[in-house]
């Protein structure tokens, strides 16, 4: 299990570039400016794919802790070249080794983007669609604040008249909150964060969570809409994570024919040449 551990971590980078979308220059908006640099939406986006526990998560309630990740990385990289150390011998060693990665990383992508067809595609998409369990989904919205104090007071506030669109409007830290009121779409279980979830599953459509709802992103007021079983994805949604499942087969087939019709030696940690087992 080790020697495919490291094999998949090896690979986890090229399998993200494949299943990652292009953003059109217009769906790329500036999110922040360090010291005169433009930061654009597609680098907290890139943040995301690089953070395991966030990738799954709306971007939208991320966003501020990612945004910080990247304004923090874009500090720290201004430093390091005000210090010169990309002259620095290790930083040089670092840079051909990232070089080395980068290039094979490019020519497993260039050779996946030529074995995986369309139709290779839309064969596994009908192959899922029949096994597919469908998942109860909610269709919710929230408010976000920084305090129970303050999420018990918006709470009063819905239960005084006030609409939660408007409420979300005014106080959510979301920060999609201020244009939409909150509205989160639909989201099945383990979709959030579990206090989200399990809250907002709790909840019958219409109903508004009677306290606080605490999370590591703050404290959340939530609304439920509509509960639905879910519908299959379509195959155009589903088409990034096939191709991520198909590009990893072909990419261990293209790795195990360069070793079949190459000449590899290997040897002992003393130099002494290594006989390898013969697989069962």
């Amino acid at each position: 299990m080790i020697h495919r551990n490291v094999r998949v971590a090896a690979l986890a980078a090229l399998m993200a570039a494949v299943a990652m979308p292009v953003l059109a220059a217009d769906a790329d908006p500036v999110v922040a400016s360090v010291n005169g640099k433009d930061i654009h939406r597609s680098a907290v986006i890139d943040a995301q794919q690089g953070i395991p526990q966030l990738r799954q998560m709306p971007l939208e309630m991320v966003y501020d802790q990612l945004l910080d990740h990247v304004v923090t990385a874009q500090l720290l990289l201004d430093q390091a070249k005000k210090q010169k150390l990309e002259d620095d011998p290790q930083v040089k060693a670092a840079f051909k080794d990232a070089q080395a990665r980068i290039l094979q990383q490019a020519f497993l992508a260039k050779r996946v983007d030529s074995d995986i067809s369309e139709d290779a595609m839309k064969k596994r998409y009908e192959e899922l669609k029949k096994s597919y369990q469908p998942k109860e989904e909610v269709k919710v919205s929230h408010i976000l604040v920084e305090t129970e104090e303050a999420a018990k007071t918006v709470i009063a506030d819905l239960k005084s008249g006030v609409k939660f669109e408007d409420e979300a409007k005014a106080k959510t830290k979301d920060p999609s909150g201020s244009s939409n009121g909150g509205d989160l779409g639909f989201i099945g279980k383990g979709d959030t964060v579990p206090e989200f979830s399990d809250a907002a599953f709790k909840l019958k459509p219409g109903e508004i969570t009677e306290t606080p709802v605490k999370t590591q992103f703050g404290w959340h007021v939530i609304k439920a809409g509509e509960h639905r079983m879910a519908a299959p994805p379509s195959y155009e949604d589903s088409k990034g994570a096939i191709k991520n499942e198909l590009a990893q087969q072909d990419v261990q087939k293209v790795i195990d024919g360069l070793k079949k019709s190459a000449q590899v030696k290997k040897f002992n940690l003393d130099g002494s040449p290594l006989v390898e087992k013969v697989k069962q």
